[in-house]
């Protein structure tokens, strides 16, 4: 079983100007919770008992609500929650910390996982996108199933996006298509979609095996010293690995807390969906709606 997330929060959320002035944008509220709780009980439920924060000195109030201090040095600092379900997310799980400082890549911030990792095989989870399934089987349990079924070397959830889209995520190209999972020849960072492989984003989770972080190594930085989780996993099939896809299927849907329209359109889903107030905040809406 896979029982250890590596997560990545240590981005600067430009996007997300001025309100990422001083709260993270895995810190702004969705629903009655931050973003990044919702990020970590999905992880809980998917069988994960051990998460690493890649964070930096700007993403404080991340390392704050869940360890109730803060990290020094760099070096790991595993810290069991204290249970209290409002504060700090679920209780069973043991979260560590680690500082990226200077944004580098998202593949750097995946190399920093190496010592948590070890040898064993774990999620990459982007702590600003957030996955709901409505079915018994998560996207992430769907993948851990199909990443020890094929053996793979790394295993990714993917969703088919329209043209306009194309240009903004890591792009896979199919060795065949299915509904439940398939094996892909090459992956491409943000190409445009005249040129792309095929219409099948990279939707913010990977199982990776430890050997990632060799690919990871053997991988050319790109402009301005960035490494690139995308490129580490070209080279990875370059080398003969397998590399799987898991589509998220009609039974799930992924938030991007990215920019102010997404983020809008998160918070209104989960807010009209509040066990206490969800009626009457859907009341508010349509009031506001008739009066446009």
């Amino acid at each position: 079983m896979i029982r250890k997330a590596v997560v990545p929060v240590a981005g600067l959320g430009t996007r997300m100007l001025p309100l990422t002035r001083s709260v993270p944008k895995e810190m702004l509220p969705l629903g009655r919770k931050p973003v990044i709780h919702h990020v970590v009980d999905e992880l809980a439920a998917a069988g994960i008992e051990r998460i690493l924060f890649v964070t930096s000195s700007r993403k404080e109030a991340i390392e704050a609500y869940f360890e109730r201090g803060s990290q020094a040095g760099g070096s790991l600092r595993e810290h069991q929650d204290s249970g209290i379900e409002d504060g700090g997310g679920p209780s069973a799980l043991d979260y560590a910390f680690v500082r990226q400082e200077v944004p580098a890549g998202n593949g750097d911030a995946v190399r920093l996982g190496k010592a948590f990792a070890g040898s064993d095989a774990f999620v990459v989870a982007w702590g600003d996108a957030v996955l709901r399934s409505t079915g018994e089987d998560s996207v992430l349990r769907r993948m851990m199933a199909t990443h020890a079924k094929e053996e793979a070397a790394c295993t990714i959830a993917v969703e088919h996006v329209p043209d306009d889209k194309v240009s903004r995520y890591g792009i896979v190209k199919p060795r065949y298509e299915s509904d439940a999972a398939f094996p892909i020849d090459d992956i491409v960072e943000k190409p445009p979609a005249e040129s792309a492989p095929s219409r099948y984003a990279v939707s913010a989770r990977y199982l990776c095996g430890p050997a990632i972080f060799p690919a990871l190594e053997a991988t050319p930085r790109g402009r301005a010293g960035e490494l690139w989780l995308a490129d580490a996993i070209r080279e990875l099939i370059r080398e003969g690995g397998s590399v799987w896809c898991v589509p998220l299927g009609s039974g799930s849907r992924r938030y991007d807390i990215g920019t102010p329209l997404t983020y809008w359109e998160a918070f209104a889903d989960y807010a009209v969906e509040d066990e206490a107030e969800g009626s009457t905040f859907r009341d508010l809406l349509q009031g506001r709606l008739n009066q446009t």
